[in-house]
């Protein structure tokens, strides 16, 4: 009972004893335990900040400023997220990636990377030299054709090199020009080889002097998509590889799907090679058939002279033309056979059409030289439980009859099929695909992120902080209550546990803690001197 009147009679309230121990603390010890507050506070804070910051990719870099001005209104419409890169690129948050995308692409945005032509046109020419002009004007035309290069669909983003050598007036000295070409492919996308050479000429055509041999082609990955000189070769002899090729898959079908519903599905395989000749051959021909004629035209002519005197004789002239005068004597012998002279003649002409072809052939290039037919068919399937079985010479036969119908074999050309029946080996069972753990999923990570985030929140806050708050209560409290601790000793102490888990007073505590009772109410502490000295104990 006294003792706690002793402490009410201290007149100072709980809160008033605890700050004034805390002020008693050393001042270092007060400055280290309000930093370790502060530092534990601010990364709890810096740890939740960074578990609700998105991580954000690059949507689209290397946009001039009209496309990314047009680029970021979609995603402000869209109400997506987007920041600003140091080098220009725009980034958006990895879950909103493939939306921004789409939404961007509905748009017919970021189509080209700007440039071109325009550079001409934004720039004056004033005061600029004849290099400088050949420079832009260089840069400019391959800056057009990245962009030409880069609308085919495979093609997610080009870069064109042009070497253009100085123009001379000798012709000796002419070089040709020469041209680079890096592409940069969609994912999984690649070229075939038309369009590769379509690629080649495609730049070959839009640079003077330059010739589809003087241009390369290659990937980000460093492929070689065009080859020196002759681009893939020849484009002919891929054509022809490709006809052969179509020409084999077809026949190949034919089989499997001619013998797939007698040995059933999966238990045929079948591999055609087929020889073509390509080699284009002209031929014309020109030919008569005497049997066969016409006549076509006809022309006969007859002439006859009958009469009496003798033939015009001596020197055309003026002379010979008048009439002759009359002989004094003509003997009658004579004037007998003048009048007996007679003169024919004919003629005839006749023309004949005789029957004639002029034949024109050019054989159709790709004809079948060669086919060789290899067929192998697995055993016969037998019901449940049971092994399969062999086929029978019969059957091979039966088969190899319809494999030479399905491929149209001719034995002139020196065609061959073969059919093989041997068991087939099953493939060995795949082992299960293992999914990735579920802390790989892109759409997981967030949310994990966030719990990570919480958890250490919670570590610093009962790990570092509530220790730190409760060595600060605790001084607080063992610094309030040695006064009144100090004097009196135990008998001094307020009943309870809390006595037991302050820590000792000092004896200096003691003594500080008796001269402030004895100060504060020096009647009282009278009164218990003269009762320890009235008492035995």
């Amino acid at each position: 009972m006294e003792n706690s009147a002793i402490v009410q009679s201290s007149g100072m309230p709980m809160s008033q004893i605890n700050l004034g121990g805390v002020i008693q603390i050393p001042a270092v010890r007060q400055v280290m335990l309000l930093v370790g507050v502060a530092a534990a506070v601010a990364a709890g804070f810096t740890i939740f900040l960074w578990s609700q910051t998105p991580s954000y990719s690059q949507l689209y870099g290397n946009l001039d400023a009209t496309e990314a001005a047009q680029v970021i209104e979609v995603l402000q419409g869209a109400e997506i997220d987007y920041k600003m890169s140091d080098n220009g690129s725009i980034m958006v948050p990895d879950a909103k990636l493939h939306d921004a995308r789409m939404q961007v692409a509905g748009q017919g945005l970021a189509q080209s990377s700007g440039g071109g032509m325009n550079l001409l046109q934004d720039q004056s020419s004033f005061g600029v030299s004849q290099f400088m002009e050949n420079a832009r004007y260089q840069h400019a035309l391959e800056a057009e054709l990245a962009r030409t290069i880069t609308s085919l669909g495979a093609v997610r983003e080009a870069r064109v090199h042009l070497a253009l050598p100085k123009q001379t007036a000798f012709l000796r000295d002419q070089k040709s020009a020469s041209a680079s070409v890096l592409l940069q492919l969609g994912a999984g996308g690649a070229l075939e080889a038309d369009q590769a050479a379509a690629i080649v000429n495609l730049v070959a055509s839009s640079v003077p002097n330059l010739t589809a041999k003087n241009v390369t082609v290659i990937d980000q990955y460093g492929r070689m998509l065009s080859s020196a000189g002759d681009q893939w070769g020849d484009a002919q002899a891929v054509n022809q590889f490709k006809h052969a090729q179509r020409l084999e898959d077809i026949y190949t079908r034919r089989i499997q799907d001619l013998l797939t519903p007698l040995v059933g599905p999966g238990r045929v395989r079948a591999q055609v090679v087929a020889s073509l000749d390509f080699t284009v051959t002209e031929e014309t021909r020109e030919t008569y058939d005497p049997a066969s004629t016409a006549l076509r035209s006809e022309q006969i002519s007859e002439e006859r002279r009958s009469g009496s005197g003798s033939a015009a004789e001596g020197i055309p002239g003026a002379l010979s033309n008048q009439p002759p005068e009359t002989a004094a004597d003509t003997p009658e012998t004579s004037t007998t056979q003048t009048q007996s002279a007679t003169n024919s003649s004919r003629s005839s002409t006749r023309n004949f059409e005789v029957d004639r072809t002029i034949s024109h052939v050019r054989p159709q290039s790709g004809t079948i030289q060669r086919l060789s037919v290899a067929v192998l068919v697995d055993d016969s399937p037998l019901e449940e439980g049971g092994d399969p079985q062999a086929f029978t010479t019969e059957d091979i036969d039966r088969f190899t009859t319809l494999v030479k119908e399905a491929v149209g074999f001719d034995e002139s050309r020196g065609d061959t099929v073969v059919v093989v029946n041997a068991a087939f080996r099953s493939a060995p069972a795949l082992d299960d695909i293992e999914e990735p753990p579920f802390w790989e999923n892109p759409a997981m990570q967030g949310t994990l992120k966030q719990i990570l985030g919480a958890l250490l929140v919670l570590a610093l806050g009962f790990g570092l902080v509530r220790p730190l708050l409760g060595k600060l209560l605790a001084g607080g409290n063992a610094a309030g209550n040695a006064p009144y601790a100090g004097g009196a000793g135990a008998e001094l102490m307020p009943a309870g546990s809390m006595a037991g888990s302050l820590p000792a007073p000092s004896f200096d505590d003691k003594i500080s803690a008796a001269r402030n009772i004895t100060g504060a109410d020096p009647a009282r502490v009278a009164q218990v001197v003269r009762k320890w000295v009235s008492t035995d104990e």
